[in-house]
């Protein structure tokens, strides 16, 4: 009896082993193809970069100014330059183009522009007083000071007369309304009136104004100045004016209300360093006038007399 014994089948036979390969090994093969695939990509990727060009910045446009914005006006009324908003006074300002354009020489042409601000005028020149809302010093004394202080380049004018005739080289006209006394001492208790020249700045360059009316007053005035260096500069201005007078003596047969004056005055700027400035300023002014004709009990009264008043200041 044969005896027969179970048969095991042996799948590996001639084709050999076909078992699967474990898991892990199946995942660290995935990764390490993922990982060259990306070293591939991302040089790709980063050359695109460096290739693109960068946009280009559009130009710059340049600033148009605006015809509606206000002109930025600086006063010096407080002891340093500011913008006139920032100033708790109040002030009215004449500028350099103001001047120009409404033909300001004389103390009565500011007068005509400001409100709050009067002269009383004198049988001559030296009498003038000015007077600031009603306030002011009649008698114009030598011992006697007004209550409206005048002021040329910081420096205090004794006389209120001095600034009456030729306001020559003017930048700028501020009128201060109120007492001042805090800043500018006893004779501002009423206001003040300063008047800054034009400054020695640019290179040198010269300007020359004539004036001629119908009923013969003329005017002339010249200027000239600018920097001679980085330290000096020098700024020289003259002008003088004639008006024989609009009235009659009928004695004498001469014209009378009349008047004359002349002024000269220069700006030295020497700057030895960027921290000291020193500023040398002569000035002289001349007036002359023919008193004006006086009514009394119907009889005309006239002088024919001439009063001159000369002064000069160096500030």
């Amino acid at each position: 009896m044969q005896n027969k014994m179970p048969v095991q089948h042996n799948q590996q036979g001639a084709t050999g082993q076909t078992t699967s390969p474990p898991i892990a090994m199946q995942r660290s093969r995935l990764a390490t193809a993922v990982a060259i695939a990306l070293l591939g990509v991302v040089p790709m990727v980063n050359a695109q970069q460096t290739t693109t060009p960068a946009p280009a910045k559009p130009a710059a446009t340049p600033a148009v100014p605006n015809p509606n914005q206000l002109e930025k006006i600086v006063v010096s009324a407080g002891k340093r330059v500011e913008k006139l908003e920032s100033v708790p006074s109040s002030i009215s300002v004449l500028t350099e183009e103001a001047i120009q354009r409404n033909n300001i020489r004389e103390i009565e042409d500011v007068v005509s522009l400001t409100p709050a601000l009067s002269v009383n005028a004198g049988t001559t020149s030296a009498n003038n007083a000015i007077t600031m809302r009603g306030i002011g010093t009649q008698t114009t004394s030598i011992g006697v000071e007004g209550d409206v202080v005048v002021i040329i380049d910081d420096v205090p004018i004794a006389n209120q007369f001095q600034a009456f005739r030729d306001l020559a080289d003017i930048a700028r006209i501020e009128v201060l309304k109120g007492p001042q006394s805090t800043l500018f001492g006893k004779s501002a208790i009423a206001g003040g009136l300063i008047i800054v020249t034009k400054p020695v700045v640019g290179p040198l360059q010269g300007r020359t104004t004539l004036l001629k009316t119908s009923d013969g007053e003329w005017r002339a005035s010249a200027s000239f100045g600018g920097e001679l260096s980085d330290t000096l500069g020098v700024r020289v201005a003259a002008s003088k004016s004639d008006f024989e007078g609009n009235l009659n003596n009928l004695t004498t047969g001469k014209k009378v209300n009349g008047s004359a004056g002349q002024t000269v005055m220069a700006k030295i700027v020497w700057r030895p360093t960027s921290a000291l400035e020193i500023q040398v300023s002569p000035y002289s002014n001349e007036a002359s006038n023919t008193r004006s004709a006086n009514a009394l009990n119907k009889f005309l009264i006239t002088n024919t007399g001439t009063n001159a008043t000369t002064q000069g200041a160096i500030g």
